[in-house]
């Protein structure tokens, strides 16, 4: 049997603008989330040498927070635009698999979705570090 080739399929598809937005926005924000997971492991070592330098618990900096969240939220909103855009295309009977528009993305809606992981970790330890901060702020951390 034949299959009938559909309209869609035969001609080729000019992308909107919207498309174009989205499908540039994944990979933003997939870079986005994997700076901020870096800046947030750096601020992280960075503080803890400051506690040892100064040998007292010292409050968790506001920074650390933002970059924490930050990574996160970017790579839950990459993966969500990555959906959202895949959905869009179905809707109008476009392959969701066809032209850079989606293997760009695809590409890094995949590094989006190891950096959830990441990050929500990356937030969990930033509270946890700044609980025990607060629990012991201005004791001694060393010993002697």
């Amino acid at each position: 049997m034949a299959e009938a080739v559909t309209q869609h399929d035969a001609l080729p598809h000019r992308p909107s603008r919207r498309s174009w937005s989205a499908a540039l926005l994944v990979p933003l924000l997939s870079a986005a989330a994997v700076a901020c997971f870096a800046t947030t492991l750096a601020l992280s070592s960075a503080h803890i040498h400051h506690q040892s330098d100064a040998c007292r618990y010292m409050a968790v900096p506001w920074t650390h927070f933002a970059s924490s969240y930050g990574g996160l939220l970017a790579a839950v909103a990459a993966t969500l635009i990555y959906l959202l855009m895949s959905r869009a295309r179905r809707r109008r009977g476009i392959r969701p698999t066809s032209g850079w528009q989606s293997w760009i993305p695809t590409f890094f809606v995949v590094i989006a979705g190891f950096m959830i992981p990441l990050t929500a970790l990356t937030v969990a330890l930033t509270h946890k570090d700044a609980s025990e901060a607060a629990a012991n702020i201005g004791k001694p951390l060393c010993e002697g």
